[in-house]
């Protein structure tokens, strides 16, 4: 599956969701599209393999 982004520089491009997550985790993309719309990287949730693993308390069911 292919992710639209928005670089830095204003330019769009397509990238698989591996990409995205290089992209994110080397702060290279400005905004990545979602089914909702643009996202903002650093100011909304994402998720990411890359950036660690989750703190916080464990919300999933055993």
């Amino acid at each position: 599956m292919l992710i639209r982004v928005r670089y830095k520089d204003g330019k769009i491009d397509l990238v698989t969701s591996h990409g995205l997550n290089e992209l994110i985790v080397m702060s290279e993309i400005e905004q990545f599209e979602r089914s909702s719309g643009w996202v903002n990287v650093g100011n909304a949730p994402i998720r990411s393999t890359l950036r660690g693993q989750y703190v916080g308390i464990e919300r999933r069911l055993p």
